[in-house]
Parts: C-alpha cells; sequence; structure tokens
C-alpha cells in the first residue's frame, strides 16, 4: 500500500518593516513579507533560504542607494517613499509549490514600480522547475504564442481587457518562460506591467493548461494510487 504524502506545512511568514524617518518627518517606509515552509527536508530549507537571501537583498538595496536618494530628494512637499516585498502562493502539493512575489516601489510617482516574478519548485528536494517541464517535447514558443493570441483576441472582442495596438510584436518581444506559475489548473504564462497593454491591466497573464501535459500526468499518477490502496 503506497503512502500518502501531505503538502509541507506553510509556515507564518518571514517579516520585516522599518520606517526611516530625519526627525520627524518620514522618508521611507519598508515592509516585508517572504514564504516560510517547515523544514522537515534538506530541499524545503534550500527554499526557505533563498527567499530569505531575497528580502535581505532587497532590504540592503532600500536602506542603501534608495534611503540616500530619499535623504537627497526630499522636500516639505514629498510624500514618503513606500516600498514592500510579497507573496501569493498559487500552488502547494506534496510534489509542487508556487507562487509569486511582487516588489514595489512607490518614490512619489503617480504609479508605484512594481515586478512580479513567479517560482515553482519540486518537493521535497526543493529543484526549480523550468516551464518547459509542463509541455510535451513538441511544444514550441510559437505555439505557447498561438495560443496567447487567441485568448487576447477574445478579451478583446468582449472588452474585457486592454492591450497596445501592436500586441502581437509585443508578445513576441517580451515572451520570457521565466515568467510563470502554476494554478490549480496548470501553468500560467504572465508578462511584466507596461509591455503588451496598458499599466491599469496589471500583469497581463494567460493559462497554458490547453497545452500542458502536467494535469494529464497528476490524474494518472492518482490513479494509480488508487489502485494500489
Amino acid at each position: 500500500m503506497k503512502q500518502e504524502l501531505s503538502p509541507p506545512r506553510l509556515l507564518d511568514p518571514g517579516h520585516y518593516e522599518e520606517v526611516h524617518r530625519d526627525g520627524d518627518r518620514v522618508l521611507l517606509t519598508i515592509r516585508a513579507d517572504w514564504p516560510r515552509l517547515e523544514e522537515t527536508s534538506p530541499g524545503l530549507r534550500r527554499i526557505n533560504r533563498y527567499y530569505e537571501r531575497l528580502a535581505q537583498k532587497l532590504r540592503e538595496r532600500w536602506e542603501g542607494e534608495l534611503l540616500i536618494r530619499a535623504r537627497a530628494e526630499a522636500t516639505s512637499s514629498t510624500p514618503p517613499w513606500e516600498v514592500s516585498l510579497g507573496f501569493d502562493v498559487t500552488l502547494l502539493t506534496p510534489e509542487l509549490f508556487s507562487l509569486t512575489w511582487t516588489a514595489a516601489e512607490n518614490l512619489g510617482g503617480e504609479r508605484p514600480h512594481t515586478m512580479m516574478e513567479g517560482d515553482v519548485w519540486s518537493l521535497p528536494d526543493g529543484l526549480p522547475l523550468p516551464l518547459s517541464h509542463f509541455f510535451p517535447a513538441r511544444c514550441r514558443k510559437q505555439h505557447i504564442i498561438s495560443e496567447i493570441s487567441s485568448q487576447i483576441q477574445a478579451r478583446l472582442a468582449t472588452g474585457e481587457s486592454l492591450f497596445y495596438e501592436d500586441w502581437l510584436h509585443r508578445l513576441h518581444a517580451h515572451f520570457s518562460p521565466r515568467h510563470f506559475f502554476l494554478s490549480s489548473a496548470g501553468p500560467v504564462l504572465f508578462y511584466p506591467t507596461k509591455t503588451i497593454s496598458p499599466a491599469i491591466e496589471g500583469f497581463p497573464s494567460f493559462s497554458l493548461s490547453s497545452l500542458s501535459t502536467w494535469k494529464d500526468k497528476e490524474e494518472r499518477s492518482e490513479e494509480e494510487n488508487q489502485k494500489e490502496r
């Protein structure tokens, strides 16, 4: 009888918050949260260390060069600067851990500068998985672009989304297999803000479940587990 595995436990996030002042004036507020998993294997410890280092690297930048800029550019009418690190877990199973993390810098402009990255890890070994892992070998970039194009055309037809007029050219120019995460339905590829659509659209995301073989493998694995019980 095959033992049924459970996903690792998601712990309270790592966290720090700091407010830097010049006298009574707030110059820079820093808030950061990052994921933490219960460390029941070396792989899970590896994942935790990765996000700890990420948070520390951002903190060093924010409390270094950015704080120097805040002090130099601050005036009586300057609003306080705010920066943050956050994350959203998109999938957690015994075999996979996926999330997006977002770093935002609001330096007094109309809109904060925001970057988002997606990560997918195999469990329990804690190794990063590429987008190609979730597709058959015959699947190529042009197949993915074609699927995304169909979704954009459908969104434009209903008026639910805005895209730049040259969105098809931009799809190719800004395509990156690193910009993806997993949902319960399968892989989701996203584009950075303002690359294929106006800032109001955020990070345009597209489900690639119709091209992926991941769910098929998962369902076969579940059927095999059921037979062995």
